[in-house]
C-alpha cells in the first residue's frame, strides 16, 4: 500500500469516526459538515472529495462497525454449530444484540437521540439497522414460523431491549434492575428467553 492511499484511508476513517463522536455530543439537529470537519481535525473540501456530502458520509458511518455490529457478531456463520429451534435462534440474537451494544456507547447516545428527534439522517441509520436485523432473520429462518404475530413480537423485545439500553446510559436502576450490572442483563435474557418461546408455542388467536 502507498503511502498517500494509507494516509487518505487514515483520514476517511477519522472523519468517519467523527460522525459519530459529534452525533453523541449534540444530535442531530447539530449535525453538519462543518462541525465533523473541525471534529475530524480536516478541511471540509476532504467530505465532498471522499464521501459526496453529508448523507454519504453518514451512511458511510451506519455501515461502520463502530456504529453498528456485523451479521457475524450477532448470529453464529452458516458452518458453524447454532441453536436449535426459532425461540433458541431469538434468544441467542438478542444476547448477542445487547453484548454489542452495550459495548458501542456511542451508539447508545445516537439511540436516545432519535428517540427525541425526527430528522432525514436519522432514518438513514434506522434503515441499516433494520436491514441488518432482516439479514440476521433471512439466515435464522425466522420467516417460517407459524401460529404467530413474529413480527409484532420482535419488535416488541427490540423495543423494550433498546429502552433498557439507552436507560442504562445515565440511569442505574429501572425498576429494581442495577442496569449496570451483568446480573441485571442475565436477568433480562431470560425474560427475553420466556418471551421468544411465548412466541413460537403460545398462538394468537
Amino acid at each position: 500500500m502507498s503511502h498517500i492511499k494509507k494516509d487518505k484511508e487514515q483520514t476517511r476513517h477519522r472523519i468517519v469516526e467523527a460522525v459519530g463522536r459529534v452525533l453523541a455530543e449534540g444530535g442531530f439537529k447539530r449535525l453538519g459538515v462543518n462541525r465533523i470537519a473541525k471534529e475530524a481535525g480536516v478541511d471540509k473540501v476532504l467530505i465532498y472529495r471522499y464521501f459526496g456530502g453529508l448523507a454519504e458520509l453518514v451512511t458511510e458511518y451506519g455501515n461502520s462497525i463502530e456504529y453498528w455490529p456485523p451479521l457475524e457478531e450477532l448470529i453464529p456463520p452458516l458452518n458453524e454449530v447454532r441453536p436449535v429451534g426459532g425461540a433458541e435462534m431469538l434468544r441467542f440474537f438478542f444476547r448477542n444484540y445487547v453484548r454489542a451494544i452495550r459495548q458501542r456507547p456511542l451508539t447508545l447516545e445516537i439511540m436516545a437521540w432519535e428517540m427525541t428527534a425526527h430528522h432525514d439522517m436519522a432514518i438513514r441509520l434506522e434503515d441499516i439497522r433494520v436491514r441488518t436485523a432482516l439479514e440476521c432473520f433471512e439466515q435464522m429462518e425466522l420467516h417460517g414460523a407459524e401460529k404467530c404475530d413474529l413480527t409484532t413480537g420482535v419488535l416488541m423485545l427490540f423495543a423494550a431491549v433498546n429502552l433498557l439500553l439507552v436507560k442504562s446510559r445515565h440511569t442505574r436502576t429501572v425498576g429494581g434492575l442495577d442496569l449496570r450490572a451483568d446480573a441485571a442483563w442475565e436477568r433480562i435474557d431470560a425474560t427475553v428467553n420466556a418471551m421468544a418461546h411465548g412466541l413460537f408455542f403460545f398462538p394468537t388467536t
